[in-house]
């Protein structure tokens, strides 16, 4: 059915278009007779199944006729006024993989050339051995340059030791780029495997691998739902094993983030709500995901051949090996996938099914066998693997279980264990490795309430020799009139180490002078094998925009030692600074840090703050002094240019200009722009420069 409206433009408009209730951006359309033009592009994008569009009718405009809109049971509401196109095409004339956002918006971004700095230099001095005073510094530099869909990466390190030695060497230098039909990356050079079927390994070589982040939302493996309170508007970020990975703007009052899909199938995820004031509050986020799972009839895949990449300073073999994987939906519901990892000396195998649960969750069983030689002896095992995960939207609890078992008599080694015990096999006798019989891992988030949460971690691993590893890690994060409390506790046990209990708490109180914002902060650890402490803290921030920020830390041991912590960082439009010092145990130390980036580009040089992988350089032409909404801290250079540092690559990011502070006639038209950018890319966002008041109304 064909909604009858008036007859306007036939010139491409901005459109809002949102199809079978996903939005699907501000996309360009042309209209005739009040009915949109549907280019077999767009619908291929979209993802209209073959068949159906070899079939169809198409107009000399190149549009998608009345009539096979009508016999495709295509449906279309329009409101010119508000530049919005709502569509329902029915789903069994969709294909699932492609209903994400269309292809046609991925926007590969400009050529450009960046260097990401952090100069770090400190001074120590040591009462017990003066023999270790001087001063060190290091250089760590992260390069970049982008040609169309290419990223070139290179990272180096300049260092300098306090007794005088120095020198340099390189981190990681990877060429990649994105094959947007394949929804796949290739990477050449240094990069990390999936954990998906066998354990990460660093590598240098060449890798061809899905990307999943290129998948519409609903064909995408389990996602965190991760709830929060924002005082008032705040920045929200997400950390994963250091890094930053995700990060948004958020109004005040609660709020819910459901389109996160972390990066690493492994790793706790750190929340960082920076408040408008300046202040912190940080939590951490037990995480594990089910990466098996896709929808039937499509499959996800990896390839990979190249040579161990030891991390720097460990003195360990670089084996060639090979790598593939492929998983691959043959039922609804049902994925079956399979692996194999082959080098010189060692051989693995995995094969295993995974089943979607639907409101129960998801589940996966899997075993895997190894092949390899050792010395001079050839050795073989299996391990077994169930996994199970679980969001409970209701309750909004998540829930991530693992459970192995190594079959006994088993000798069963990871490539990377195989390659790590035969450094130690001349001097290291006992390998426990080969000694496992059970293992098993639950990670527990639950949500409590507008501003609490609590989580749980457990991991163990059970020996045939009846040796037990045990880490079991409990918190709680809550707010009581306005008193941020975390309350933690833990315990571990090994065959090495004797049996250790943390329990803590820190209490934050937030003080408001004049415009300027104060935490108040205690906090007590009480430890059976450490040493307990308990102490206090004050941090804050000030000046306009909040920029300068500081912090100061006194704690105290049951022996009566002493501890002292103090620091102060300013964030400028160009760099972050930040000087340290510390005072302990017979140490002194001072430390400054500066960190930014430096952008080389068609229009000139832009300085900013330290680049994600993906960013946006905002441009208002002449009109210096303008913030946005995506980025404290930062606002336009005296060419009207800006950067924000991160955004999320294929799916739509908002840049939103900051008016709150412009002069009260001042209006942008438009004031939101959205982009789409690649995995990678650096995409150029311009605004129209602002206009008075008075200029609209001429215009009007």
């Amino acid at each position: 059915m064909l909604t009858a409206i008036p007859c306007y433009s036939q010139t491409e408009e901005n459109t809002h278009v949102i199809l079978n209730n996903q939005y699907k951006g501000d996309i360009a359309l042309r209209f005739f007779n009040g009915a949109p033009c549907l280019t077999r592009p767009l619908l291929a994008e979209w993802g209209l199944t073959r068949p159906l569009m070899k079939n169809a009718d198409w107009t000399a405009q190149g549009c998608l006729s009345a009539a096979s809109m009508t016999s495709l049971g295509i449906q279309f509401w329009s409101k010119p006024a508000g530049r919005l196109l709502t569509l329902l095409i029915p789903h069994e004339a969709m294909h699932p993989q492609q209903q994400g956002i269309s292809t046609s918006r991925w926007d590969e971004g400009i050529t450009a050339g960046w260097i990401n700095y952090r100069l770090s230099a400190n001074h120590e001095t040591h009462r017990r051995d003066p023999t270790d005073n001087g001063s060190a510094a290091t250089l760590e530099m992260d390069n970049g340059v982008n040609i169309g869909p290419w990223r070139l990466r290179y990272q180096n390190t300049f260092w300098k030791e306090n007794q005088g030695d120095h020198g340099s060497y390189s981190r990681e230098k990877t060429l990649y780029r994105s094959f947007s039909a394949w929804r796949s990356r290739l990477t050449v050079g240094d990069g990390d495997s999936s954990s998906h079927l066998f354990a990460s390994l660093p590598y240098r070589g060449v890798s061809l691998a899905s990307d999943e982040a290129m998948f519409p939302d609903s064909w995408r493996p389990f996602s965190p739902w991760i709830n929060g309170y924002a005082r008032g508007p705040s920045e929200v970020s997400l950390y994963q094993n250091g890094d930053r990975v995700y990060q948004q703007q958020v109004p005040a009052g609660p709020f819910s983030i459901r389109d996160f899909y972390p990066p690493g199938a492994e790793g706790n995820l750190e929340l960082v709500i920076t408040d408008s004031d300046g202040t912190e509050r940080r939590r951490t986020l037990p995480y594990s995901s089910m990466p098996n799972l896709v929808q039937r009839g499509n499959f996800s895949y990896e390839t990979l051949i190249g040579h161990y990449r030891p991390y720097r300073g460990a003195d360990l073999a670089k084996p060639a090996f090979a790598q593939g994987s492929l998983a691959y939906g043959i039922a609804q519901g049902y994925t079956l996938f399979a692996g194999i990892q082959s080098a010189n000396t060692y051989r693995s195998q995995v094969l295993g099914i995974s089943r979607s649960l639907q409101s129960w969750g998801a589940i996966s069983v899997d075993i895997s066998h190894a092949q390899y030689r050792s010395g001079q002896a050839q050795l073989q095992g299996e391990v077994a693997r169930l996994r199970y995960v679980k969001a409970f939207f209701n309750s909004e609890t998540s829930l991530s279980a693992l459970l192995l078992h190594y079959p006994r008599g088993s000798l069963y080694r990871s490539f990377a264990e195989k390659i790590e015990r035969d450094s130690t096999l001349a001097w290291l006798d006992e390998d426990e490795n080969v000694q496992r019989s059970w293992g098993s891992e639950v990670l527990l988030n639950q949500i409590l309430g507008e501003d609490a949460s609590a989580s749980l971690s457990w991991n163990q691993t059970q020996y045939h020799h009846k040796t037990t590893y045990s880490s079991l890690t409990l918190s709680h994060n809550m707010t009581l009139q306005h008193i941020d409390v975390s309350l933690y506790a833990s315990y571990q046990r090994s065959r090495w180490v004797s049996e250790e209990t943390v329990v803590g708490i820190n209490l934050s109180v937030p003080l408001d002078i004049g415009d300027n914002s104060i935490n108040v902060g205690y906090s007590n650890r009480l430890a059976s094998r450490d040493l307990n402490s308990n102490g206090l803290n004050v941090s804050g921030s000030a000046l306009q925009d909040y920029r300068l920020h500081y912090a100061l830390d006194v704690q105290h041991t049951t022996h009566g030692d002493e501890y002292l912590s103090a620091g102060m960082g300013y964030q400028a439009n160009s760099a972050d600074t930040t000087f340290n010092y510390y005072q302990g145990g017979g140490t002194r130390r001072w430390q400054a840090d500066a960190s930014g980036s430096i952008v080389l580009h068609a229009e000139g040089i832009t300085l900013g703050q330290t680049l994600g992988e993906t960013a946006s350089l905002v441009v208002i032409p002449d009109t210096p002094s303008v913030g946005t909404f995506n980025q404290f801290g930062s606002v336009t250079d005296r060419q009207g240019r800006m950067l924000v540092s991160y955004a999320t690559p294929w799916r739509v990011n908002r840049i939103t200009v900051n008016t709150t502070d412009l002069p009260e006639n001042w209006r942008f038209e438009p004031d939101v722009l959205e982009v789409v950018p690649t995995r990678g890319a650096l995409v150029r966002t311009q605004f129209n420069p602002p206009q008075t008041r008075e200029s609209l109304q001429r215009d009007d």
